[in-house]
């Protein structure tokens, strides 16, 4: 699996600046008021205790976290009102409702220490989020999200590959020379060859 993430590395070459955030080109969603905000965050961090209790560790809690960074970070009504009513499964439709800064500080959050099933949906969540402009390489995104839901493979091998796809392509991609984008097609096909095969000794249905 290290092997499949480092081939992609090495074909990643230079690159252009990153592309804005799509959520940077519209009106931000208006904060909760103030005289709301500890209610409604309290109401948002309750929500999202209860619809990832299945990706912790019956001890782990993430309740005084969660109401922190709402507060912190000033979560639009959009969100808080999509966590206080999560249900499990959901964490990526709530997630995406937040700014891309507050978005990874709760996944950053989430993910510190915790089990490799939280690991494994921050994971999908960023990696549905994400849009190459490589046909071989957004092919190979979708393979490894494929491949992170398949639990004939183990939990800790999939968790290291969702974090490992997602930080390699949190990379600038746009704007690249022809023969980098040639390159760059040539890896991600090659990759997404091997990481279909692994899936298939692991029993992973195609």
């Amino acid at each position: 699996m290290r092997a499949i993430v480092a081939l992609l590395a090495a074909g990643c070459g230079a690159a252009a600046a990153p592309p804005r955030d799509p959520a940077a080109t519209g009106a931000p969603a208006p904060p909760v008021p103030v005289d709301e905000a500890t209610r409604a965050c309290g109401a948002a961090a309750v929500g999202l205790e209860r619809g990832t209790r299945s990706l912790r560790p019956p001890e782990g809690s993430v309740l005084d976290e969660a109401r922190g960074l709402c507060a912190d970070d000033a979560w639009p009504a959009e969100a808080i009102d999509c966590f206080a009513r999560m249900r499990e499964g959901e964490l990526g439709r709530c997630a995406a409702a937040l700014g891309k800064r507050a978005r990874e500080r709760l996944f950053d959050r989430l993910g510190g220490g915790a089990s490799d099933r939280i690991a494994v949906a921050t994971a999908l969540v960023k990696l549905s989020a994400l849009q190459v402009g490589i046909a071989e390489c957004d092919r190979f995104v979708e393979t490894v999200a494929h491949v992170l839901i398949c639990d004939a493979m183990s939990i800790e091998v999939r968790a290291q590959l969702g974090a490992q796809t997602a930080d390699l392509w949190a990379l600038p991609t746009s704007g690249l020379p022809p023969d980098a984008q040639l390159r760059m097609a040539d890896v991600c096909g090659r990759s997404t060859a091997a990481l279909v095969q692994q899936a298939a000794d692991a029993g992973c249905a195609p």
